[in-house]
């Protein structure tokens, strides 16, 4: 069995091991990828992405009283790349097309199946990495190349490997657009510096959080795993009574999974984020509603010379059921303007008094992007049901037993894959 597997997530490090001591021929594509697991460390446990495959290759290693994301890579995740190195490929090349070697996406042989050609995997290679393997191991054969094939080398080439099997571990990092229908008019144009998208957006908001400058008002798009965690993020910065959080999000009540599905600790940051916006929101309108009553029972010259009281508008403002369909800058470029509409198919009942208009525009210092993320873009050219592709969506770790659930998803590919092929020597 030769086995594919992309991705430089702990699940695919997991994968890597357990194929390899399952008596596979494998190659780990680990390119490097944005590592999200640092962005939860504080709230993981200590002994997390370690396996007990793990653990009996490497019995030397202690698990920290805190989780520390650069102490796992360097005393878990290292020294396992490393035994993998001596048997099995581990390549850091980024792989940029999956295919079959000779079969089209929706071609089919007749009497057989598509299983019986392999898949092709097309990788970048960095030839100066070749270049100086041969500087240090063989420096008469690199003395006699000219150097005008050095200098040609200069550029990534491109290279091909044929697998039996292909396993997508890749972690999922990469944002879509402001519209959960996948384009918003205007996007393209806007300054990118306010305007971020994915764990940029989670970077940012951490960066607000801790010293807002003139940014006071941030539209946040979106209301799952990531979303949760931004709104955490600004939970200071949302104490500033200057500060406003404008949520957009299709869902009729905004982070209802995440709260089911959460972290305790993740989950509970959030209901108090919430809980104290709410709070102070009803201690405003009740001041309100008493400075209100006492104008009321004014005379009415009076009235004339006093301003009627302002009912006030809440710091934490949700558009349920909301679609976001352009954005547009002013030439100063100082500030955004966020177009939102609201279908009727789709309920609101977080803030329903926002329903009414079908249209509306809000302004914003910064807009952060959280809708759901996927994998780094790759040509992928398979039929939707291809036998041999398996592709795990790897959960963002403020989820409920996130590494658990990976583990279990990886395990049921593995009995897929055990009724095609026998495992040699396997346990």
């Amino acid at each position: 069995m030769k086995l594919a597997i992309l991705g430089s997530s702990p699940l695919a490090l997991e994968a890597a091991l357990r194929f390899h001591l399952h008596g596979a021929s494998l190659t780990w594509f680990n390119s490097a990828e944005i590592e999200y697991e640092s962005f939860f460390q504080n709230e993981l446990k200590a002994d997390i992405y370690t396996t007990s495959t793990g653990l009996e290759l490497l019995p030397e290693y202690k698990a920290p009283k805190k989780f520390d994301f650069e102490y796992w890579k360097e005393n878990y995740l290292a020294p396992l790349t490393e035994i993998l190195k001596t048997e099995q490929r581990v390549r850091p090349h980024k792989v940029v097309n999956v295919a079959k070697r000779f079969l089209a996406p929706l071609e089919e042989l007749e009497g057989k199946t598509r299983f019986l050609d392999l898949f092709r995997i097309i990788f970048q290679v960095n030839p100066q990495e070749f270049i100086k393997e041969q500087e240090a191991s063989n420096p008469e054969t690199f003395e006699r190349l000219s150097k005008e094939l050095v200098d040609s080398l200069q550029t990534h080439i491109e290279m091909y490997e044929d697998f039996d099997l292909v396993l997508d571990l890749r972690r999922s990092v990469d944002p879509r657009s402001v519209s959960v229908t996948g384009r918003a008019l205007g996007e393209g144009r806007v300054s990118g510096d306010q305007l971020k998208y994915g764990f940029e957006a989670l970077s940012l908001a951490r960066a607000v959080n801790h010293d807002a400058g003139d940014v006071r008002e941030v539209a946040l798009v979106g209301s799952g795993d990531l979303a949760a965690e931004i709104v955490i993020s600004l939970s200071d910065w949302l104490k500033d009574q200057r500060s406003r959080l404008f949520v957009v999000s299709p869902e009729a009540w905004p982070f209802e999974n995440f709260l089911k599905q959460g972290t305790e600790a993740a989950v509970q940051k959030l209901n108090e984020t919430c809980e104290y916006m709410e709070s102070e929101f009803q201690k405003d309108v009740d001041e309100f509603h008493s400075k209100l009553r006492e104008w009321q029972q004014l005379d009415d010259f009076v009235q004339a010379k006093k301003p009627k009281p302002v009912e006030p508008i809440p710091r934490l403002v949700f558009f349920s059921g909301h679609n976001a369909t352009a954005v547009d800058q002013l030439i100063d470029k100082r500030r955004l303007f966020l177009t939102l509409e609201k279908p009727d198919f789709r309920e609101g009942l977080r803030h329903p008094e926002n329903n009414p208009l079908e249209l509306k525009t809000i302004g914003a210092d910064r807009i952060l992007v959280a809708n759901n993320l996927h994998k780094p873009e790759l040509k992928i050219e398979l039929n939707p049901k291809e036998v041999g592709f398996y592709s795990i969506e790897v959960l963002l770790p403020n989820l409920k037993e996130a590494w658990q659930h990976d583990l279990e998803k990886l395990k049921g590919i593995e009995n897929e894959i055990f009724k095609l092929f026998s495992p040699a020597e396997s346990h």
